[in-house]
């Protein structure tokens, strides 16, 4: 399904003053933060300066801000959500789903409570899947799109969360959905963290059968850090040891947790290679993998890629599209959230590593940016 057709399927909500049509103005405020415009008020200057462009997006003349705005606050994020999935919905979404939390900062301005979201998102494709708005603990956000995802997008696959996400109820929803889940183990599940230290110091001393260790170091210089995978690095000069242990061996306690299967233990250190500086820090998890298709190596793994998502989803949207600091509240946050995570899963699949150039390159010919959406009418 081309881009077009998708926005045409999203609910208008206006009873009245369709002007412009709704496709139309969705489209147009994606090729103006295609091209490094990175607000509201900036996309209805977009639309003045490139009239040019109005044609292909089915506008007549440049909509004004109030136009946008209302439009914005209006919509429905969910079924925008769904739409734009139409557009590449038979993509292979690989074994990984990371789910993770976003605050739209910006979005907190005055009175108005800051937007926090709950994706889930394809690891390999760097996807949004889904997104909900959590207004209290994620949890009940996560549990909220369990509910929307179909048992095929989930059957096979592992979810891998921080310890926000670790309760009875997500742990069984997934494996109803014949997934698995990796999430983090910390102080909000007191005692499955107690029993899960006790593990580890009787594998200090010896180990039994199943009972796995794995150990691997990488140098980030840079913004790329590589070992026997690449990841996103943050710092330069810095070189990671990780140690992870995993162990089947449960305690009762923790066997009556929905579909555990084993916990892990991931002990990490950072020196720097100029000053010296060593860190170290030590963190656990619960699986429902079991010893038999996941070793230390591959949980470990399996945990360090929810900083991949930061680091190629999240952190694309904030710097090169200006999330962050944009200051629209509601609702209309959250839609902008929607089309910004649209266009990272545009960028990422049409194999663009260079984005912030990209962009660059899009705002010099805005016209080629209605070009890579497939928005160009011959």
């Amino acid at each position: 399904m081309t881009l077009r057709q998708a926005l045409s399927q999203v609910p208008d909500p206006r009873a009245h003053n369709r002007r412009y049509p709704l496709w139309g103005l969705l489209a147009l405020i994606l090729v103006a933060f295609l091209s490094r415009v990175d607000s509201l008020r900036g996309v209805e200057r977009f639309a003045r300066a490139n009239p040019h462009l109005l044609p292909h997006l089915g506008l007549r003349k440049a909509p004004g801000h109030t136009a946008i705005t209302l439009l914005l606050h209006r919509l429905d994020p969910e079924k925008l959500q769904a739409a734009l999935g139409q557009v590449f919905p038979e993509a292979d979404l690989g074994e990984v789903l990371v789910v993770d939390g976003k605050h739209l900062r910006g979005s907190g301005k005055g009175k108005s409570p800051q937007v926090k979201l709950v994706e889930v998102l394809a690891l390999h494709l760097h996807t949004t899947l889904a997104q909900a708005r959590a207004e209290g603990r994620e949890e009940k956000a996560f549990l909220e799109l369990l509910d929307r995802l179909e048992a095929r997008e989930l059957e096979g696959k592992v979810v891998v969360g921080d310890a926000g996400y670790l309760y009875p109820e997500v742990a069984a929803r997934v494996r109803k959905k014949r997934g698995d889940y990796l999430l983090v183990l910390k102080g909000n599940q007191e005692e499955l963290l107690s029993w899960a230290l006790e593990v580890f110091k009787g594998m200090a001393g010896r180990r039994l059968p199943g009972e796995t260790e794995a150990t691997w170091s990488g140098v980030r210089d840079g913004e790329v850090w590589e070992t026997e995978a690449t990841w996103s690095g943050v710092r330069d000069g810095e070189v990671w040891t990780y140690r992870v242990w995993a162990s089947p061996y449960l305690p009762e306690e923790v066997r009556a947790f929905p579909g555990a299967r084993q916990v892990v233990r991931l002990w990490r250190e950072v020196r720097h290679k100029g000053t010296g500086e060593v860190r170290r820090t030590v963190s656990y998890a619960l699986t429902s993998l079991g010893p038999e298709v996941a070793d230390a190596k591959r949980l470990g793994s399996l945990l360090l890629s929810r900083w991949e998502v930061e680091n190629r989803s999240f952190w694309v949207r904030d710097v090169c599209f200006g999330e962050d600091a944009c200051q629209v509240r509601g609702v209309g946050a959250w839609v902008l959230a929607v089309l910004r995570a649209f266009l990272v899963s545009m960028l990422h699949r049409e194999g663009v590593r260079e984005k912030k150039a990209a962009l660059e390159i899009f705002s010099f010919n805005p016209l080629s940016a209605l070009r890579f959406l497939g928005l160009y009418a011959a």
